[in-house]
């Protein structure tokens, strides 16, 4: 059992050899810290890759009609692809994958508000847009478009927080008009913009009144929509096909002619981010560990070591009636003291760095996107870290700890 006897005695031991000690206590502070920050960066690389996904749903879709390049049962080719009504039937009745959907018609236009004016992207989208591009109202700042509002082509408008800002100053904005060119609008929200890493965010009406009144009554110029079920590149590859002769078919145009359907999405892109990063941190973790087992055998070098200097004195022990148990116990605890304690160190120094690099990234709170971000690792993996020095340590005695068990009084005080 440990005692503070048994601790004194490490103690002397350790102190007794301060050099040594500490090269060995260095080696695994080094490994534990260069595994702590390659993980870190890892997270940093990844989640700075995946923030320019952000602003809409990782699972989403988005088809743009384009021109043929080649000819296709008699119709010629450079032929332009327009979508209207029927390609939201067909893609909303033929393709079950489908869950929210939207169309868009995007218009630049200056709103205005008293003397205040501004520039901004007005777009023209069905309600399932906020699932799609994971939209959220400000508290208190009204509601998002509505069915209602579609069906009965409303002049109303969602802002960003950012025209709330300049054209309204520190006045409600919900209920007031703003001005598009001539046509009024009358303003039935506030989104949150917070968590998206873009610049000049639009301002949303219902896609029946953009398609009215910029559009002519006809068509819409993309659809975004979310789908489920499909969670491998092979699904989503099969998926993308279908939607190509599906609309081939319904337009007069080769499902391969890549020019007259442009088709991005968003799941097959994460899918394939997430197979190269997962491989990135598989990489980081071997020669994280392999750093940290340097140190680790370094520990158990340094125990045998102490072994062989102390053959006498465990001879001297085991001859006055020391049990087996007591000497294996004594030389484990001194490699998981020493393990410990410098691997302790390792953790703090690299959760500390990269705590560190990630609030000077990100002190002026800005929001454009980055391919590093956030590099820093969760408490989960700093608790495996620990858990498993202190493996490494019962390890790196167990061994040497063993050879002292095995000395035999006789030959031991026979030893130099």
């Amino acid at each position: 059992m440990f005692d503070f006897d048994s601790f004194r005695e490490i103690w002397g031991t350790i102190r007794k050899n301060k050099m040594r000690t500490f090269l060995t206590g260095f080696a695994v502070a080094w490994g534990i810290f260069m595994l702590i920050v390659l993980l870190a960066s890892g997270n940093g690389l990844r989640n700075g890759v995946m923030s320019n996904f952000s602003g809409r749903a990782i699972n989403t879709v988005t088809i743009f009609p384009g021109r043929t390049s080649m000819p296709h049962n008699g119709m010629p080719s450079d032929r332009r692809i327009r979508f209207d009504q029927r390609d939201y039937d067909l893609i909303r009745q033929q393709l079950p994958e489908v869950e929210y959907m939207s169309v868009r018609i995007p218009q630049n236009v200056t709103l205005s508000y008293g003397t205040e004016y501004g520039s901004w992207p007005l777009l023209g989208v069905s309600p399932d847009v906020t699932y799609i591009e994971e939209l959220r109202m400000l508290p208190g700042q009204g509601r998002f478009l509505s069915r209602l509002d579609m069906e009965h082509n409303k002049k109303v408008i969602v802002i960003a927080p950012e025209m709330k800002r300049i054209l309204f100053k520190d006045e409600d904005p919900i209920g007031r008009y703003v001005t598009a060119g001539n046509i009024a609008y009358r303003v039935i929200g506030v989104y949150d913009d917070s968590n998206v890493f873009r610049n000049n965010m639009p301002a949303y009406i219902p896609a029946t009144t953009a398609q009215m009144l910029y559009n002519k009554g006809y068509g819409f110029g993309r659809i975004d929509f979310t789908v489920k079920g499909l969670n491998t590149l092979p699904q989503n590859e099969a998926f993308v096909k279908r939607v190509r002769e599906k609309l081939g078919k319904l337009h007069n145009f080769n499902p391969e002619d890549r020019s007259a359907l442009y088709v991005w999405n968003t799941a097959q892109d994460a899918i394939q981010v997430n197979q190269i990063f997962t491989m990135i941190s598989l990489f980081v973790l071997i020669v994280g560990v392999a750093s940290l087992m340097a140190g680790i055998v370094g520990v158990g070098n340094i125990m045998l070591i102490t072994v062989k200097e102390r053959t006498r004195e465990i001879g001297i022990r085991k001859a006055i009636g020391a049990s087996p148990g007591s000497i294996l116990e004594l030389i484990i605890l001194e490699a998981i003291l020493i393990t410990t304690c410098a691997g302790y160190i390792g953790i703090v120094l690299g959760v500390g760095l990269t705590e560190l690099v990630s609030a000077f990234m990100f002190q002026g709170g800005g929001k454009e996107n980055t391919v590093f971000m956030n590099p820093t690792v969760d408490l989960g993996t700093v608790l495996w870290a620990t858990l498993f020095l202190i493996v490494c340590g019962v390890l790196a005695g167990l061994m040497p700890a063993l050879k002292a068990t095995r000395v035999r009084p006789i030959e031991a005080m026979r030893a130099e």
